[in-house]
């Protein structure tokens, strides 16, 4: 074989690796040019030293080729990144989408989008995908499929199983009412004890959590405004006729009905909802309002930005109703604004307190895993380490499983 020949074997071979970025192309190169040149410049060489040469270039890239092929593999398998609109998005970040939509971005191609009046977090990423938990309000999906997709998306006591596919989840803690709707691909849905319901394109699933039809069952039914009192049989027809009279002279017009605070606040117009309220009294709602609706109103002043009204109508919630299922989501909703407000002792307390009284309840599993969040932050490992393991004997795959295992292998 000619020098020539080993020239032009090198030059294919360098085009060849050059192809591939991971790998020090200047370091590379310069060894086989003083390769290649040694070689080239010793033309009385033996036939057999050439070879031998040549091996070595050959051997050399072979090494090289299969560094590109053992590094690229581990490079995949980095987790995804995402984005919240342009900025860059961070894992156990919240992401509330108020008046307009929150658009998340990912690395593979997929995308989440937050309805207005939307509180979603991401739990966690990987490089197959990611864990996300819908706490109010919906997401609209669209997951990228690859052969290891593995996507979840979690719902109070549900978890939305997805590999590949376009799908809505709306989920409504007050009434713990979950929906998904698929238009294309294919989601599983598990949790709250019930059996896997599979969903295919074009494919509608609603249910309740199991624990909220006990409690909208206990609830009495509202009184219908357009509910009227029968006239008594003596006065009813003076009463009629005179009616009639009055309004051939002076037609009546209609006072519009202004909206009260459960539309305002069904509407997302959270701060008119809560000035309804207040101009009514807010010390005498808190009185008059049934267990749900202070649950409502619980939510609205808190999107509404008082944090004070909110906690006035959850406590107003456990102490009317102390037995209800209204009582332990106020509980974990003080424990919620809590931790917002930074105190973290008062939150740990609320999250355990709704714990003991709804040990299945459907906010269990978020509880659980927020005690773990907050007992490492206060710096108490013991109790963050006996939180870790509690949570993972009973959802070894739920949204926080990471956090438990790291606090677990952890010094």
């Amino acid at each position: 074989m000619k020098s020539h020949s080993f020239q032009a074997l090198g030059a294919r071979l360098r085009e060849d690796l050059e192809r591939h970025e991971d790998v020090d192309r200047p370091t590379d190169a310069r060894t086989r040019r003083q390769l290649l040149a040694r070689v080239g410049s010793e033309p009385g060489a033996s036939r057999a030293r050439r070879w031998r040469y040549g091996a070595v270039g050959v051997a050399l890239v072979s090494a090289a080729a299969a560094l590109v092929l053992w590094v690229a593999p581990v490079a995949q398998r980095e987790p995804l990144g995402f984005w919240i609109e342009e900025r860059t998005g961070h894992v156990d970040e919240w992401v509330t989408a108020r008046d307009a939509e929150q658009s998340l971005r990912f690395s593979d191609g997929s995308s989440v989008v937050a309805g207005p009046h939307t509180t979603t977090r991401v739990m966690q990423i990987t490089a197959d995908g990611a864990h996300l938990t819908l706490e109010r309000g919906h997401i609209d999906a669209h997951v990228v499929h690859r052969d290891a997709s593995r996507w979840q998306v979690a719902a109070g006591p549900f978890v939305v199983h997805v590999t590949g596919t376009r799908f809505r989840v709306d989920w409504d803690p007050l009434t713990e009412k979950l929906a998904v709707r698929v238009s294309e691909g294919r989601v599983e849905v598990t949790g709250d004890g019930r059996p896997t319901q599979v969903l295919t394109a074009g494919s509608t699933l609603e249910l309740s959590a199991s624990s909220a039809g006990g409690v909208r069952r206990a609830l009495p039914e509202p009184p219908r405004a357009t509910d009227a009192v029968e006239p008594s049989a003596e006065s009813g027809a003076t009463t009629s006729v005179a009616r009639d009279e009055e309004e051939l002279i002076h037609p009546h017009k209609p006072a519009e009905r202004k909206p009260g605070f459960r539309e305002l606040s069904a509407a997302g117009h959270y701060k008119e909802a809560l000035a309804a309220v207040e101009q009514q009294g807010f010390a005498a709602s808190c009185e008059s309002l049934d267990a749900r609706d202070l649950l409502t109103l619980g939510s609205t002043a808190r999107l509404a930005g008082s944090a004070a009204r909110a906690q006035e109508a959850y406590l107003a919630a456990r102490r009317r109703f102390p037995n209800s299922g209204e009582a332990g989501i106020s509980a974990f909703s003080l424990g919620r604004l809590a931790s917002d407000a930074g105190r973290a002792s008062d939150a740990i307390g609320w999250f355990k307190r709704y714990l003991t009284e709804q040990p299945n309840g459907p906010l269990a599993r978020e509880a659980a895993g927020r005690l773990i969040e907050l007992l490492r932050q206060t710096g108490d490992a013991a109790r963050a380490r006996e939180a870790a393991e509690s949570y993972l004997k009973w959802y070894p795959t739920g949204p926080h499983a990471a956090l438990a295992r790291s606090v677990l292998a952890g010094p």
